[in-house]
């Protein structure tokens, strides 16, 4: 089945500013009076919905409430179909399920970098069953398709198992929402829907697009097939394509220098499945180097994005950074706690003779060793201490340089901090180099990029068999890049040909 003839497709090459233009007809809609809650806009992520919905109300003073179809599609089945929050599975539901089938599911059945080896065995067998039903296909073809050490009778067993559970206990999850959508959900009307990200749906979320779709008047669908890197989790790229005959390509982007788009149209360029696109990079010139090796990249000052196509291959840039005493997020996390970084903060200011909050005082204490009182004659959470007064509540507490006193740190940390804080490193505001896969980072972009050209063995035998899909991983990897693009050589003969 074909999305219906008067759907506009809107392919947004890197840069190009997709989002931006499909925010820009939905204000053109509200200017023109079309009524917000008669307006659908769905995407893959919160964060794309959150940004519509935030555009939206700021310009035309308009209320959350006002914008009921500003959701994610499991959202919006959610909605239609009048569901509670206990009619979703849940941790605990979880927990029990594994007493019941006696398994260990964590719960985690997505993989940042593309595969399922990530995952704990149990895991996989729930990422496979719930992959066969994104994609509308029975359980033992997707089996078959997946290379994986899994025994069928053990997948069947514990698919069988999970949805009697399910049944049991009248609890559904996020595909089932979808699933279930298609059968019983009631259909908004919409003057106007919105779709972005459309690469990444799978094809039971174009079905529940195509639903939506016959009660909408008009329909805009925009994504880029050739950032289609979702496929392993059930992304339905060809269907994008074979509805993209008169889509209108955004031609110019505002990210993309020009030495980097020529490295661009080398990744994608190989690719056989595609919609051709022309666009256009920014005037800039910028940069693109190769380098023999990370430690050879001077990351001291500026906004950095390192890139790897697995997570186990950034541990040698998280080394090289820690030795090198730059403050770094790793996986969306700092690489060391904030609290850490407070608590010594905190303590040079009491020794300055400056005074510090009780909840400060409280982050200070986890890292000393000191005799600690069970309570706190202390009531106001408010009130300033001096050292002088922490002291008196605790005769123990040391004096001295933070790295001598904080015991409790481990001599690498300590070591870090310092060489953070020689380093003059902003460590109280976000970090300024970021450690990424290019699955992770996908839709951000920096003035700065290193992109690590080694991959595994695993993800070598499928660029061997899919050339496609890797081709498309690292163009996404190389077109985050606002100015400089640093290409780290390989190690091995296991890489990414560029």
């Amino acid at each position: 089945m074909t999305l219906p003839s008067h759907t506009q497709v809107i392919l947004g090459p890197p840069g190009t500013g997709k989002t931006s233009t499909l925010l820009g007809l939905i204000e053109d809609e509200l200017q023109n009076g079309t009524s917000p809650d008669s307006i659908g806009f769905f995407t893959f992520t919160k964060k794309a919905v959150k940004e519509g919905k935030e555009r939206a109300m700021n310009k035309f003073n308009i209320s959350n409430k006002e914008l009921p179809y500003f959701r994610t599609l499991h959202s919006l089945a959610f909605r239609q179909l009048g569901l509670t929050r206990e009619s979703v599975v849940s941790n605990s539901d979880i927990k029990d399920l594994n007493e019941k089938l006696n398994i260990k599911l964590t719960g985690r059945t997505t993989s940042d970098d593309g595969h399922l080896f990530g995952m704990t065995h149990d895991d996989r067998l729930a990422f496979i069953e719930n992959l066969a039903r994104m994609r509308n296909i029975p359980l033992k073809e997707q089996w078959h398709e997946v290379e994986d050490a899994v025994g069928w009778f053990e997948l069947e067993r514990f698919a069988r198992g999970l949805y009697l559970f399910k049944e049991d206990r009248l609890l559904v999850d996020y595909t089932d929402m979808l699933q279930k959508f298609l059968t019983e959900g009631s259909i908004p009307k919409l003057d106007v829907m919105f779709v972005d990200e459309a690469q990444d749906l799978s094809p039971l979320q174009w079905a529940v697009v195509r639903k939506l779709a016959d009660n909408a008047k008009k329909i805009y669908v925009a994504g880029d097939d050739d950032q289609a890197i979702y496929k392993w989790a059930g992304a339905d790229v060809d269907y994008l394509i074979e509805n993209s005959k008169d889509a209108m390509i955004l031609k110019q982007s505002y990210r993309v220098p020009f030495a980097v788009h020529e490295v661009a149209k080398q990744c994608i360029g190989q690719v056989r499945s595609r919609i051709y696109k022309e666009w256009t990079p920014r005037k800039e010139k910028g940069l693109v180097r190769w380098e023999p090796n990370i430690e050879l990249v001077n990351m001291e000052k500026g906004e950095w994005l390192v890139l790897a196509r697995t997570n186990y291959l950034l541990e040698e840039v998280d080394e090289y950074c820690r030795n090198e005493g730059w403050f770094f997020e790793v996986k969306g996390r700092p690489s060391i706690p904030e609290s850490k970084i407070r608590a010594v903060l905190y303590w040079e200011r009491l020794r300055k003779g400056e005074a510090v909050s009780l909840s400060e005082c409280a982050n200070i204490l986890k890292f000393i060793k000191v005799n600690k009182p069970k309570k706190l004659d202390i009531l106001d959470a408010n009130i300033l201490l001096q050292y002088e007064d922490l002291k008196s509540h605790f005769p123990d507490l040391p004096d001295g340089n933070w790295f001598d006193v904080f015991t409790l740190l481990s001599p690498s940390e300590i070591s870090y901090i310092r060489a953070m804080l020689r380093r003059g490193e902003k460590i109280t505001k976000q970090p300024r180099i970021r450690l990424s896969t290019i699955h992770a980072a996908k839709g951000g972009e920096a003035t700065n990029v290193v992109l690590l050209t080694d991959i595994t063995t695993r993800v070598y035998k499928n660029y061997q068999q899919n050339p496609d899909d890797e081709n498309r991983v690292f163009y996404v990897g190389v077109t985050r890049t606002k100015e400089n693009l640093y290409l780290i050589e390989p190690k091995t003969t296991r890489c990414y040909q560029l």
